[in-house]
């Protein structure tokens, strides 16, 4: 029974760790916080980082201009760049498609997880290839997937 009960005590352990994200942020930022509390609502540890200068956060990670947005977080081995809603990070997760570094939602699309202001656009959110390319992995409009690609 106690070796049972220690089983479930380690699995749980890293389990937590699994679903912990750290979350880099601007101080100014508000929208980041909505997202990170998103996350949280659905079962993720968030860990809030405040970074005054992010540009040097996505130039270490890599992150091309074109894909950033507001802010930037890690999971596992993965980078997240900004407004991804939570089933496009736990496909990612569960599937550890090759050749990815991350997902992001580029831009700050209106209606995205933590932009609701009552419009909702249409949005891609987009796989990062360790070559620099990206892959669309789907359209979404606010957290709703409307068509996924065929990847």
């Amino acid at each position: 029974m106690k070796k049972q009960f220690l089983i479930l005590v380690f699995i749980s352990i890293v389990f937590a760790e699994n679903k912990t994200i750290q979350l880099y942020e601007s101080p100014y930022c508000g929208c980041c916080e909505l997202w990170g509390n998103y996350m949280q609502n659905n079962g993720y540890k968030i860990q809030i980082h405040k970074i005054a200068d992010l540009k040097v956060l996505k130039d270490k990670f890599a992150i091309k201009n074109e894909y950033q947005s507001c802010h930037t977080a890690v999971i596992q081995d993965y980078i997240i760049e900004g407004h991804v809603p939570e089933n496009a990070i736990s496909w990612l997760l569960e599937n550890k498609p090759n050749g990815v570094f991350g997902i992001a939602a580029p831009g700050m699309p209106q209606g995205s997880l933590g932009m609701e202001q009552g419009y909702e656009e249409e949005y891609p959110v987009i796989l990062l290839n360790k070559d620099g390319s990206h892959t669309v992995y789907g359209y979404f409009k606010g957290k709703e997937l409307l068509r996924k690609s065929s990847y």
